[in-house]
């Protein structure tokens, strides 16, 4: 088999999620952001009716801008819901008129149709007017996104939009500055870098159709990492070099209705406010933020080099070490629970975008739990690899709990996608020598050899549960191998992952100085494909570590078919392999290797979560175990709350 077809068979059996963004063409993507406002180039026929009412229908024909005034003077003198509605309808429709030709004249209107929606859906006195169920009620929506979306692209024309800054709009013939705030968020506004459009991209392989439908203009928000700094500040170390976050453009412009001394030719007062929807949730009784959290995230992930490491770091892995490092997506938050969500074999970072774009629309997990990415080349050996996990746990400790004054971060969630199961196993388990008796027979201490090469070989055979990690969910987990280790891939593959150097040079010096403690081949570590091999001492020697009791573990399995669930399997893993007795939980979902990104897998991960919280899960089926198709629903639940020793 050729190499390319092997490498390719391994990438299609680990799982990876197939999700790009590419820029929208044109006006497409804001067409298709607000398709009912864009087809609106002449009054609506209740508009039209609200124009002959006031004797204006053929006036507007005529004369459409004196004819507005007109309607602006009857809303003054007495303001209903329907004036208001015609005149953010007529204001839009103008501003559309003169988008060519008179941009300055577009931009007042754009304006008003803000103001005007605003006034709609927001007035008191208008609420016996209006209605939920009113078509114009969303379209009053509809129009004040659209405008205000059409008056940041505008200002973005002029130079870049920043926060706690000025824009300065050309409004017909006046000059208006609009205030820029960002409120409600853990973000500083000097982490606003550039502001994009959520229209402007187009995302596949996520639905974005998921995104919260309300009020406001989704942005992606960009912050990006200075390489030239020569100081930074402690956090910086776990933030990508290029970040991207939600937030939701928002204003509440002066109205005109209540002040009849009022210029209505004067330029409207208003504060262009960026809110993040992570962290504030904006709601009257039916209205919320318009929210996109799929397309930053996407946006984030596109800008990286990671669809590289997933081989760089597999094949040249001591070379992309340097690089293992938790990463935050936003800053982090005392108080919130972290979740660390560690890839598998062959993968990166990317594996984990579905259900963190899932996950993260859920209001509690989102007010309570924060989320963490560990990277790290898949290449080296599982002992270097859990060590490095270790390391980076260990570090984000030391910055954010010093002291262990926040108990949110002592109570840390674990997601192990494959190869990332074990890892994360490996952080709650007391090693005892298990590992260091699979190459020796003598005690650690009574070797020779120079103490930095003795330290670095106990920290990665030698270590005890972190006390901080309470709950390990294992995705897809090879606890007992997989044949994918012994089969061509696995020994294809393996063929082609060159061992870090210095590990070499460690062991070599080991065997120098004691002859009789070691076998003379011992130069080297399993790779991590030859460590999934179903016959692995290593995986062996892990199940027979005494894990930390008060760490609950739970299991959620792929199944390509319905079978006898001893003889099922996700196509890399057998259930025989992922089985963990006495874990919390288990369930099985139909899916292939790549589990991370079943939808039913997901929701397994919510409920775990909720439960972690001690909350119920919001779809009360989820609280009990469920029977995935093809599993047999007359074996015994295995109960979610006990939590035991797994074997």
């Amino acid at each position: 088999m050729p190499i390319a077809h092997v490498v390719l068979a391994a990438a299609a059996l680990v799982g990876w999620s197939d999700i790009t963004i590419q820029a929208s063409r044109g006006d497409r993507g804001f067409s298709a952001s607000h398709p009912y406002v864009v087809a609106i180039d002449r009054p609506s026929p209740r508009t039209l009716e609200t124009l002959k009412r006031y004797d204006l229908e053929r006036r507007y024909r005529k004369d459409p801008e004196h004819t507005l005034l007109s309607l602006e003077k009857f809303a003054r003198a007495q303001p209903s819901a329907e004036l208001v509605y015609a005149l953010a309808e007529l204001s839009w429709i103008d501003a559309g008129r003169n988008e060519r030709w008179h941009k300055a004249v577009a931009m007042g209107r754009y304006l008003d149709a803000v103001a005007y929606a605003h006034d709609y859906l927001f007035d008191p006195e208008l609420a016996n007017g209006r209605g939920p169920t009113d078509p114009r009620y969303r379209l009053a929506c509809e129009l004040y996104n659209a405008a205000l979306e059409r008056v940041i692209r505008s200002a973005q024309e002029s130079g870049p939009i920043t926060p706690q800054g000025n824009i300065k709009l050309k409004v017909g013939e006046k000059d208006q500055e609009l205030n820029v705030v960002v409120r409600s968020t853990s973000w500083k506004p000097t982490d606003v870098h550039k502001l994009l459009p959520c229209s402007d991209f187009e995302i596949y392989g996520l639905a974005t159709s998921r995104n919260q439908y309300g009020l406001g203009v989704p942005l992606v928000a960009v912050r990006e990492s200075d390489p030239k700094a020569t100081e930074k500040a402690p956090g910086e170390k776990f933030y990508p070099p290029e970040m991207a976050f939600p937030l939701t453009a928002f204003i509440a412009p002066n109205s005109r209705l209540r002040d009849p001394t009022e210029d209505v030719n004067q330029t409207r007062q208003c504060t262009l406010q960026l809110v993040d929807p992570i962290a504030y949730q904006f709601a009257t009784e039916q209205i919320a933020f318009e929210t996109d959290l799929t397309t930053p995230l996407a946006y984030m992930w596109s800008r990286t080099d990671l669809e590289k490491f997933r081989w760089s770091g597999l094949m040249r892995p001591e070379a992309a070490l340097e690089r293992a490092n938790l990463l935050l997506i936003r800053p982090y938050e005392p108080g919130k629970i972290p979740v660390v969500m560690v890839h598998g074999l062959i993968s990166s970072p990317l594996a984990w975008i579905p259900m963190l774009d899932e996950l993260q629309r859920d209001p509690a997990i989102r007010e309570r739990y924060q989320f963490l990415l560990f990277m790290y080349p898949t290449g080296v050996p599982l002992p270097i690899a859990a060590a490095t996990l270790r390391d980076s746990l260990t570090q984000a400790k030391a910055l954010y709990n010093p002291d262990g004054r926040d108990p949110a971060f002592d109570h840390m969630v674990l997601l192990g996608h494959s190869m990332g199961g074990l890892l994360s196993h490996c952080m709650t388990v007391s090693s005892g020598d298990e590992l260091w008796q699979l190459n020796s027979d003598q005690s650690f201490d009574d070797i020779l050899g120079p103490p930095d090469v003795l330290a670095q070989l106990r920290r990665l055979l030698f270590f005890e549960p972190e006390p901080f990690v309470k709950r390990v969910v294992f995705l897809a987990t090879p606890h007992r191998g997989s044949d994918l280790g012994k089969n061509l891939i696995g020994r294809v593959s393996t063929s082609f992952i060159s061992d870090p150097d210095y590990i070499h040079k460690l062991l070599s010096q080991l065997v120098k100085d004691n002859p009789d403690a070691f076998n003379r081949k011992f130069r080297r570590f399993p790779t991590s494909i030859e460590t999934l091999a179903t016959d692995s001492p290593i995986l062996t020697a892990i199940l027979d570590m005494k894990p930390a009791t008060d760490v609950a573990y739970h299991s959620i399995i792929g199944s390509i078919r319905p079978d006898d669930r001893r003889q099922t399997t996700d196509g890399v893993v057998p259930y025989r392999s992922s089985h963990l007795d006495g874990v919390a939980s288990e369930k099985i979902v139909r899916s292939d290797h790549g589990v991370q990104k079943d939808p039913l897998a997901i929701r397994e991960v919510r409920r775990i979560l909720h439960e972690h919280l001690g909350l119920k899960s919001p779809n009360p089926r989820d609280d009990a175990p469920i029977a995935a198709a093809g599993e047999d629903p007359g074996l015994p639940a295995i109960p979610a709350n006990e939590v035991s020793t797994p074997r």
